[in-house]
């Protein structure tokens, strides 16, 4: 009777950038020369491999030296669900806060509430406040009301009460109104809060959307409402864009 002798396969470039995460595992950074002689690979290939990694976010490259990126950090907190996002939109909320010197935050629909998964705070003195892993009403709120624009109507009848608590003068407190407000806002994927949670703020939302056109978060701006001119809501509106669009971008590579 014959044995099937199985022979070990390797791939060798898989071998050599196991060699390169070790490394940089217990060096933290170096340069790709270094890299390349510590390890013994050759300096071309060296430079094609750590060129793939940088790419693939399995690198992070800056001031001509490398270090392990943003994928272990995700890779190894992927039992909390928010992580990903999170760690893909804070560098976003932090420019569009530095550009804006105003606070932003990031939210999403965790089960039957609002939840503020992330925040930049502006540095000003006089600045809106907020806290992260904060909840908020789902029919108030500009963050909320583009995270429940997609839901079905079995699903808001369900989450919803017919009237629906006031928070001020301006909150929508008909469910039949706030449908049609939803159905809106799911067209032109943009939110608006006129003081509808709390007086004197308002605030602009934007979503974080799935290749399915499917939203899974939101980035939101609140300002006090003499801050929120026509021209400077314009202007947030564009960046906020640009910024969640970057964000859903990068997150097609990771999942």
């Amino acid at each position: 009777m014959k044995e099937r002798v199985i022979t070990e396969k390797k791939v060798p470039a898989i071998e050599k950038a196991d060699k390169i995460f070790d490394f940089l595992y217990n060096k933290e950074k170096a340069n790709q020369a270094t890299i390349s002689k510590e390890l013994n690979i050759p300096k071309a290939t060296t430079h094609r491999l750590l060129s793939v990694l940088t790419e693939l976010n399995y690198l992070n490259f800056e001031d001509h030296l490398y270090s392990l990126g943003e994928k272990f950090s995700i890779f190894s907190n992927k039992n909390d669900k928010y992580t990903l996002i999170k760690n893909i939109a804070h560098p976003y909320l932090e420019e569009l806060s530095l550009k804006f010197k105003e606070t932003f935050k990031l939210s999403v629909l965790d089960d039957n509430v609002i939840r503020c998964i992330a925040k930049i705070v502006s540095g000003d003195l006089i600045k809106v406040s907020v806290n992260e892993n904060s909840i908020y009403p789902l029919h108030a709120g500009a963050a909320s009301k583009i995270l429940i624009c997609q839901l079905s109507e079995s699903r808001l009848n369900k989450l919803l009460p017919p009237i629906l608590p006031k928070y001020t003068e301006n909150t929508i407190t008909d469910r039949e109104e706030l449908k049609k407000e939803l159905f809106k806002i799911n067209i032109n994927k943009l939110s608006f809060d006129n003081m509808e949670h709390s007086e004197e703020i308002k605030a602009v939302a934007v979503p974080i959307l799935t290749e399915t056109n499917k939203i899974i978060a939101a980035i939101s701006c609140p300002c006090f409402s003499d801050d929120l001119t026509q021209e400077k809501t314009n202007f947030l509106i564009s960046e906020m864009k640009k910024s969640s669009s970057e964000i859903s971008k990068r997150l097609k590579y990771f999942k």
